[in-house]
């Protein structure tokens, strides 16, 4: 429980994220609303453990936009996260 999430916005534009959620493997979702990122800015989210669930055993993070649709969607095993404390790039 209280997983960290870092958001990066690697583009030139702003982009608002009310509306959008980071979904779990379950289909458990974490609603982005309120958060609005600058061009080249970062935030960082601490997840609630009763929304989005991360496995330390593995598992998948989605990001779907207002829409539902996947943005962006990443893969992680127990492996990638034995290390507590330790960020990992995707």
């Amino acid at each position: 429980g209280m997983e960290r999430v870092l958001l990066l916005k690697t583009l030139a534009t702003e982009v608002n994220l009310d509306g959008w959620a980071l979904a779990d493997k379950n289909k458990r979702r974490h609603a982005l609303d309120g958060i609005a990122l600058e061009a080249g800015a970062a935030t960082s989210l601490t997840l609630p453990g009763t929304t989005l669930q991360l496995s330390n055993k593995g598992g998948i993070i989605t990001l779907l936009n207002s829409e539902g649709l996947k943005v962006h969607g990443v893969q992680y095993n127990k492996k990638t996260v034995s290390e507590q404390g330790r960020t990992i790039v995707f």
